[in-house]
């Protein structure tokens, strides 16, 4: 089974729900090269997706852009 996207932003992240449920996030990063970071959201990631809807996601895209390093040990 595919995975559904359930939000994207062009040249900014999407947002997809795979077979099991999971809900898998992924930003794009970098200035001159550029890559993607993409992981699993936690509990508090979701809970800002379902109440502040793409306005949290883009928050998210932020601060995934931010900080990678905490991102990328979550990384799949």
């Amino acid at each position: 089974m595919e995975n559904k996207i359930l939000a994207e932003s062009a040249w900014d992240y999407s947002l997809e729900s795979d077979a099991a449920g999971n809900l898998i996030f992924e930003v794009v990063c970098g200035t001159v090269g550029i890559y993607t970071i993409r992981f699993i959201l936690n509990e508090d990631e979701i809970n800002k997706w379902e109440t502040e809807g793409t306005t949290g996601l883009r928050h998210l895209a932020y601060g995934v852009r931010d900080y990678p390093e905490e991102y990328i040990k979550r990384k799949i």
